[in-house]
């Protein structure tokens, strides 16, 4: 289901309206927006281009070029750090029901919120009309703290809840004055804490929050000389960023290191996405080619259903699936350890073509996507492998429609025989499906050849990208071919004959495991219709 970008705000304005804190009525969001008409006279939505609203130490936001230009005709100075009353809750192990908060104005006691200095720490942020206290942050701060490898991990949720409202413009400012107090947080955790670099410190952000965890990282270059260790967007917000200058949106210099996950990365004005598309981190992964994420089209009762029955997380996750997914993806990743690796190409077309799937040669690198991405990407550089580390390397991989969402991934070369036999009987046309199974029952599930029904002809070679349950090395794979008889088309028509096709041998590449498997049927036999042909490759002579 595509929603336009107008039925995407409205929607977004509608759940606010429900579920916002602050705001539960409609008569309170109407009073609300018109007395932030007139009070936005002193926060910025009428000011003058050239007027420059200063905050202390937090420093001075101008709405000049380049945070006025032809990708963003309105820019609004932030409100003030009262109005924007940004809250930082502190999750560490074992306590993650009850946390404690930075009291900005008192520094020592930072000291006593059980922030271990040795450990990660990781900040995470919501986005436009949301709050800290989303299931999917809770979620997202268990996953990081009980599956941390050291035990030593600690969350931080930059909650702006009170600043994300409507509309969605003057949110936009707010995130920047939201970053600048940011970074001063994390100085002020790196002062008490005698920390020796912020590498260990890891801010994500989702959509809105993606960008305002750049302005972090800017400005703790800007104002402390430090640097941070990662950001990871998570499908940054398009409207108003897309195409912008670097100083406006979330980009590689902010950090060390900058992944980006791409889940709605559809056009904005045409199709309503939500997230951007281009690439603007030093890895920038696109499950799925980005957008149309598979089980987003499913009924709403589904996500109803998911939600223990709430209608209004079901109702949410329904007509935001695509710009959900990218969360989900991350903390699916950090809780199941199957293979989640994407690679590298010029395009999802090609990936799909199967023309990027080696890893590491000609350039298509192998990424593992979540956490271990970085490390990942630093290995490949430190082997020499990637040469031009200034290069954007945008990655491509194939999730599942539900949880696990990771898939293993094949691409499958499907030899037809050339033999007398095959060349005698001809060609047949429908559509096949195979399942690999490995050590233990394991099965990757059945997956399609093909969305459409194909035409094997003998001494054809076809290929396709395919993906499913990791099962390692497969002992076995079963292949069905699904016969389609056309009544109005004779020349389907198979009366006295069961239809076939003579499968000489299927070679599978396996992208995780960076090795491929030869398989055969017993005694050539041939792929029978509307059956399971079972390939081995002992029975390959």
């Amino acid at each position: 289901m595509e929603l336009s970008n107008t039925t995407g705000f409205l929607l977004q304005t509608m759940l606010y309206m429900v579920n916002h804190e602050y705001n539960n009525s409609l008569i309170n969001l109407i009073n609300n927006q018109t007395l932030s008409a007139e009070s936005n006279k002193t926060s910025g939505e009428f000011s003058l281009a050239e007027d420059v609203r200063c905050y202390g130490v937090y420093g001075c936001f101008p709405i000049t070029y380049p945070w006025i230009d032809e990708k963003r005709p309105v820019a609004y100075h932030p409100q003030t750090p009262s109005q924007v009353d940004v809250r930082y809750p502190v999750f560490v192990k074992p306590n993650t029901d009850h946390p404690k908060f930075i009291d900005i104005n008192d520094p020592a006691s930072v000291r006593h919120l059980g922030i271990n200095p040795k450990g990660r720490i990781y900040f995470i942020t919501h986005g436009y009309i949301e709050s800290g206290d989303r299931p999917w942050i809770q979620q997202m701060v268990n996953a990081l703290i009980e599956n941390d490898p050291d035990g030593t991990a600690s969350c931080v949720v930059i909650d702006w809840r009170k600043a994300s409202n409507p509309p969605y413009t003057q949110t936009c400012a707010n995130i920047r004055l939201i970053g600048a107090i940011t970074a001063h947080v994390i100085y002020m955790l790196y002062e008490e804490l005698n920390l020796p670099n912020l590498d260990k410190v890891h801010l994500l952000g989702h959509s809105l929050g993606s960008h305002l965890c750049g302005y972090a990282g800017y400005h703790l270059q800007k104002d402390f000389g430090l640097k941070l260790g990662r950001i990871t967007g998570l499908d940054p917000a398009e409207p108003l960023f897309s195409d912008t200058d670097p100083l406006v949106r979330l980009d590689r210099s902010d950090a060390k290191f900058v992944d980006i996950i791409h889940s709605d990365g559809s056009e904005w004005v045409s199709k309503g996405g939500l997230g951007m598309y281009q690439p603007i981190g030093h890895v920038d992964f696109y499950p799925n080619g980005g957008y149309n994420q598979p089980g987003c089209s499913d009924p709403m009762n589904k996500f109803i259903r998911k939600h223990d029955e709430s209608f209004f997380w079901g109702f949410q996750e329904f007509f935001g699936c695509n710009h959900l997914r990218c969360h989900q993806f991350l903390t699916d990743s950090i809780l199941h350890k199957c293979p989640f690796v994407g690679i590298g190409c010029e395009s999802y077309a090609q990936f799909l073509r199967g023309e990027c799937f080696e890893c590491d040669r000609d350039g298509h690198y192998c990424i593992e996507f979540g956490l271990k991405a970085q490390e990942s990407y630093t290995r490949l550089i430190e082997n020499g492998i990637i040469r031009n580390p200034n290069a954007p390397l945008s990655v491509y991989m194939i999730t599942g429609s539900d949880p696990p969402y990771c898939r293993s991934h094949y691409r499958i070369t499907m030899h037809v025989s050339d033999d007398e036999e095959s060349l005698i009987h001809g060609g047949e046309i429908g559509k096949m499906s195979f399942e690999m199974h490995g050590e233990g029952g394991v099965r990757s599930g059945k997956m399609d050849f093909s969305k459409d029904p194909v035409y094997f002809e003998p001494g054809g070679n076809y290929s396709a990208i395919l993906a499913g349950m990791h099962v390692g090395k497969p002992l076995k794979v079963l292949l069905t071919w699904e016969y389609r008889t056309n009544p109005l088309n004779p020349l389907t028509w198979r009366l006295l004959v069961v239809p076939r096709v003579y499968v000489q041998h299927i070679r599978i590449q396996l992208m995780e495991l960076r090795t491929s498997v030869l398989v055969c049927p017993l005694n050539s036999l041939p792929v029978r219709a509307d059956q399971e042909n079972e390939f081995r490759s002992d029975y390959c002579t």
